[in-house]
């Protein structure tokens, strides 16, 4: 049976979730709370909340995918999978100097594609799952997507390393606040981001790190930043 445990720390505490990052025997989720509320909540108010996850790439994000894949299991639920891709018709030296693709991206790229397309399958076709797509070519215009997010949904999705080697999150890192929770994650439970956008940070298990799909030990921690 898979083990659900909820850790609420202090908001100031990054020290605490760095040590449950890298020491947790499962996969971990931080869920940044702007009165997201209970499913069992939800389920009295019959209320249809808006959720999105974000693709752009990498282990958290095909996590991600995965939980997301069980959310859609609560009837009030309208999930909306977004994937950001390289707008590849952009012509710029700065992106064309960073399509040069290591051998170990380009297999990250691989199970990317291969993750996403079991998901679209699975999910997309039969019109259970709503999809887009965000053709990007800088970390500029990832934020301006983001940013437009306020009003749509009450929970994003994302995994914690997203996009990592990416154009689209590049230069994210330098104005970071608390990395523990990633680069997308962290624009999107900024402060100056949002005051209604909760927001759920994923990070797959180091150990299986390997194995694609969620864990069946996973544990989130709830953080009320504000």
């Amino acid at each position: 049976m898979a083990s659900f445990s909820v850790h609420v720390a202090n908001p100031i505490d990054n020290i605490c979730f760095e040590q449950v990052l890298r020491s947790a025997a499962c996969s971990v989720g931080i869920l940044v709370d702007r009165g997201f509320g209970s499913f069992e909540q939800l389920s009295r108010s019959q209320k249809t909340v808006n959720v999105a996850v974000i693709f752009i790439g990498g282990k958290d994000d095909r996590e991600a995918l995965a939980y997301a894949s069980r959310v859609t299991q609560h009837p009030a639920v309208k999930l909306t999978v977004i994937r950001f891709l390289v707008d590849t018709s952009a012509e710029s030296s700065r992106l064309v100097g960073y399509r040069i693709i290591l051998p170990d991206q380009e297999k990250e790229m691989q199970l990317d594609d291969e993750c996403f397309a079991q998901f679209y399958e699975k999910h997309v076709i039969g019109g259970r799952i709503a999809y887009m797509e965000k053709h990007l070519a800088s970390a500029a215009e990832t934020f301006t997507i983001l940013k437009s997010f306020e009003g749509q949904y009450s929970l994003v999705i994302v995994g914690r390393e997203a996009g990592v080697n990416s154009i689209l999150t590049k230069g994210m890192n330098d104005w970071q606040q608390c990395p523990e929770l990633g680069p997308i994650g962290d624009v999107l439970s900024g402060p100056d981001f949002s005051m209604t956008v909760s927001v759920l940070i994923i990070q797959q298990h180091r150990l299986k790190g390997d194995i694609d799909g969620l864990d069946e030990d996973f544990s989130i921690m709830s953080y009320n930043r504000f």
